[in-house]
């Protein structure tokens, strides 16, 4: 069934004006969900640092593209395996690619700055020539315009504006800012829709949704506050409107496959009460991160926002719960001495496997945190719906490599691509030459900018190529394998 026309009739059912309140959407999408309709396409793209331990990481001799393990020990992916934890396991949900490269020009510590726009990073700017995918989709061709927020840029323990610490750009690479306080997230996202800050009437609220009070009632502060702007006329004419709205929710009330968008409780701020990397903030970043995971996955089952990104940081920090040195780039990354798998060219070391785990465990925590999100956004009837891009700026961090890079796709992106699987890309070298560097007639890499054209498609955007790179071959084409 036609989503628009759907919105058409439910508009002319309770009067456009109407569309103005902030809880508005949320009855619209539980009437598409019922009539059968699709959610809206949602994308979040992620970050975690210090490449990954490949020895861990890729497909196993016994592994086939849908059928593999993640359960052995040390596997960085078990987090999508793992119903203890997570109530279910979302291996059916994820795509690993292996053999992605982000073509950066530049020292791996920048290269987040390619993850979303494709880009070389300029030098002498300190950042990409281009806007990211999600400012492309939401902003420049108009995804976000239905939604009262187009977008939101999240980040862990950093503000800075550089290449290297940022995922989403504007256009010509300009950095969007991004909140790195819960709170402020909150506030953002969630300004309007709540029911008061005393708990007891936030848990008051959550109780009557559970137990099916109306959702007119649960903003009846909101509607009983534009009552008294409105003319006699006026006021008549939304009681009708109510009365029209309580007539829809009872026809269409909560079906299973829809989003439940409920107001989250504030951040409780003394949970991370310093917020800064350097500066304290260290020992929060777990906290952190949790809080903006679990406020993104309420805004999009709201439809606040339908695109966002994540910046997470690592737990350099004494007694940090991985006890993984407090030094996580210094005693974990650049210890990291690869074998052939994890060498890129260039072995570092003599490929030690005690080097290996550190390193793993770091990016099984980071992999938990997508997890997590998957969880939530799947509790909350939008994981179909939603595509998680999740990549590191390096493979080999101990050679700051861009090669080779660990990219995740999470969620079902209502089917538009094929999950379940482990695809294993054409190798960047030629077995006659497999040590060939960036700059060798032999080297054909598989940029990134492909997966970024893919997913633009996905969200019906008609462009063949994405990203600013010398030679256009490296911007221009799909990677056919998304869609099985």
């Amino acid at each position: 069934m036609n989503r628009n026309k759907n919105r058409r009739a439910f508009l002319r059912a309770v009067g456009a004006g109407f569309a103005t309140l902030p809880f508005f959407r949320l009855i619209e999408n539980s009437y598409a969900q019922s009539a059968g309709d699709m959610l809206p396409l949602k994308f979040i793209g992620m970050y975690h640092p210090h490449g990954i331990a490949a020895e861990h990481w890729v497909m196993r001799a016994s592994d086939t593209e849908t059928n593999f393990d993640l359960s052995y020990a040390n596997c960085p992916l078990q987090p999508f395996d793992d119903a203890a934890t997570y109530g279910k396991s979302f291996k059916s949900k994820i795509m690993v690619l292996e053999g992605v490269d982000l073509l950066s020009s530049a020292n791996g510590h920048s290269t987040a700055g390619t993850i979303l726009t494709g880009s070389r990073i300029d030098g002498s700017k300190d950042q990409p020539q281009n806007s990211s995918l999600d400012q492309f989709l939401a902003v420049e061709k108009g995804l976000g315009a239905d939604t009262r927020l187009g977008s939101i840029a999240l980040a862990v323990g950093t503000s800075n504006l550089t290449a290297g610490e940022c995922l989403s750009f504007g256009p010509g690479g300009a950095p969007l800012s991004k909140i790195i306080d819960p709170s402020e997230a909150f506030k953002q996202l969630f300004a309007g829709f709540t029911a008061g800050t005393d708990p007891a009437a936030l848990a008051k609220a959550e109780r009557d949704r559970v137990t099916g009070q109306s959702v007119i009632d649960f903003v009846r502060a909101d509607v009983n506050r534009l009552r008294t702007r409105l003319a006699p006329e006026e006021q008549a004419k939304l009681d009708q409107h109510l009365t029209a709205l309580r007539e829809i929710e009872k026809q269409f009330a909560a079906p299973a496959s829809s989003a439940i968008c409920t107001v989250p409780g504030k951040p409780d701020a003394t949970q991370f009460p310093k917020l800064q990397r350097y500066n304290g903030g260290e020992p929060y970043f777990d906290a952190i991160t949790n809080a903006h995971i679990d406020l993104l996955a309420q805004a999009l089952a709201c439809d606040i926002t339908r695109f966002a990104t994540l910046y997470m940081a690592d737990l350099s920090y004494d007694n940090n719960p991985l006890k993984l040195p407090a030094d996580n780039h210094g005693g974990v990354a650049h210890t990291y001495a690869a074998s052939s798998v994890g060498s890129n060219g260039s072995p570092v070391g003599d490929g030690t496997p005690s080097t290996w785990v550190p390193l793993a465990q770091f990016n099984r925590y980071a992999y938990s945190k997508v997890a997590r999100l998957m969880q939530k956004l799947d509790a909350l009837g939008v994981l179909d719906s939603t595509l998680i891009y999740c990549s590191s700026d390096m493979g080999n961090p101990a050679l700051h490599s861009t090669r080779n890079v660990p990219t995740v796709l999470a969620g079902g992106l209502n089917g538009k691509f094929k999950m379940g699987r482990r695809i294993k890309l054409q190798p960047d070298c030629p077995s006659t030459d497999l040590w060939c560097s960036e700059n060798s007639a032999t080297f054909t890499p598989v940029p990134n900018s492909k997966l970024l054209v893919s997913i633009a498609q996905a969200f019906g955007v008609a462009v063949n190529s994405f990203g600013t790179q010398p030679d256009t071959k490296l911007t221009t084409g799909t990677l056919a394998q998304l869609t099985g």
